[in-house]
């Protein structure tokens, strides 16, 4: 399932990819071929179909030839005219034999609990797929938020450096305190200790999408700042029931649940009696312990059957061992549901909550930026000193950084809505991915972070 739709993406994102850029889409199409996770989901689904198919095969007829070719010695003391005497010769025997369930209750119930088990597995294949996007989405998030802290410590420190020289050009005209040369030179050392370890951190957070990828990231697509932020449609009950009735690692319990109750009617149908059909042909020219005799052939058909009488205890244990496995199953449904409802509520809230959030902090910044104008001015005229201008400037990075975190917090709290109620899909990534920079022509060079 998972490769169609991935077939559809590589489709909707050729034109990214020509342009190799590193977004959501190309990231997706590495991430997606080199999982492991997808690929153990996928034999493990091969393993349930296979499972099925051998339990259907046991509902089917079994045929079977046997041909047997023997070279005989018969010895007897009174074989010619009661003298002893040793004869040599071959022998031949062919038979063909048919058997065919008539009734088999349990074998056939097992059937249906493998069904179940293969329907489980195809939904924790569809559960892995969708962890996989939610996963990528969430570390692009986490890379872009360590590159932007890099960017506005960089930012920081070059204005910091710029204010730094004016003053040391003031002070050698004594117009300017040592203490406030001092100041700044400390407030630009600890920049620069800052931006190494933002740098570092940023680094690391492109390893952890090389895991996902198999390969090196070494540049992501940054985010639009004015992309739209529309809020969940519907009400936050609506989104609740879509994770029960959607939610593939959800549908997979339910299936795990119905394949315990079909196994404990399986195990309870141990006490039943099966019939079998039986027929067989046969060919020989030997009789009992192969003694020569006249060729014949016998053709038997009938019907065999089997009641089960005491099996020392087998067959209500594995009664009990299906009910304990059908509560459990039960149990682990019931806290999953609870889990996801909890998740999905918490995204709900926090993305109803985005466009006012990021609203705010785009009037924090605009009023960070003009705290730090006056803040200059005011220095320059006397009535404020250079810790008020490196405060406000760190007031104003902080809010550059608060600014970025709130988008990145909405395209989280989306992705994992739709994780929750299982509909974070191909479409869905391909809409987060259209609020990444939009190429521009191939004149020019792709804007992207470059670390």
């Amino acid at each position: 399932m998972y490769r169609t739709i991935f077939a559809l993406l590589c489709l909707a994102s050729h034109s990214a990819a020509q342009a190799g850029a590193d977004d959501l889409m190309s990231l997706y199409q590495r991430a997606v071929l080199a999982s492991p996770e997808l690929n153990g989901s996928e034999y493990a689904l091969e393993i349930a179909k296979a499972r099925e198919d051998q339990s259907f095969g046991k509902l089917l007829p079994q045929i079977s030839v046997i041909g047997n070719y023997s070279l005989n010695r018969f010895h007897s003391d009174r074989a010619n005219n009661g003298q002893p005497g040793t004869i040599d010769y071959p022998g031949t025997r062919a038979s063909i034999n048919l058997q065919q369930p008539l009734f088999d209750l349990q074998a056939y119930l097992l059937m249906k609990s493998q069904q179940s088990l293969t329907s489980q597995s195809e939904e924790e294949l569809l559960a892995a797929h969708q962890k996989l996007i939610a996963d990528l989405i969430d570390r692009y998030m986490d890379a872009l938020e360590a590159a932007d802290k890099s960017q506005i410590i960089s930012a920081e420190l070059s204005a910091t450096e710029k204010q730094l020289e004016r003053v040391q050009a003031m002070h050698a005209r004594q117009l300017a305190m040592v203490t406030d040369l001092y100041e700044l030179q400390a407030r630009a050392e600890t920049l620069r200790t800052n931006l190494i370890d933002s740098d570092n951190d940023a680094r690391i957070a492109l390893e952890k999408l090389r895991e996902l990828t198999g390969d090196a990231v070494t540049g992501i697509q940054p985010a639009r700042l004015d992309a739209v932020q529309p809020p969940p449609e519907g009400s936050i009950d609506s989104w609740v029931r879509q994770v029960g009735h959607i939610n593939p690692e959800l549908q997979a319990l339910k299936h795990a649940v119905e394949a315990a109750r079909q196994n404990i009617s399986a195990y309870r149908a141990g006490h039943l009696p099966t019939l079998q059909l039986q027929l067989s042909g046969v060919y020989s020219d030997t009789s009992y312990n192969n003694q020569q005799s006249p060729p014949f052939d016998v053709g038997t058909a009938a019907i065999q059957a089997t009641v089960p009488l005491y099996e020392g205890g087998i067959t209500s244990a594995r009664v009990r061992e299906a009910e304990a496995r059908k509560r459990l199953s039960e149990a682990q449904l019931e806290q999953k549901l609870r889990e996801l409802e909890k998740l999905a509520r918490a995204a709900y809230l926090d993305m109803a909550t985005s466009p006012a959030r990021s609203l705010a902090t785009d009037r924090q910044l605009a009023a960070s930026e003009k705290s730090r104008d006056a803040m200059k001015k005011g220095y320059e005229l006397g009535v404020a000193t250079i810790v008020d201008v490196l405060d406000a400037e760190k007031q104003l990075s902080e809010a550059r950084k608060v600014q970025r975190q709130a988008r990145y917090r909405y395209f989280k709290a989306r992705s994992t809505l739709f994780y929750q109620t299982g509909r974070l899909i191909g479409v869905e990534l391909a809409q987060l991915n259209q609020w990444l920079i939009p190429a521009i022509p191939a004149t020019k060079t792709k804007p992207s972070l470059k670390l």
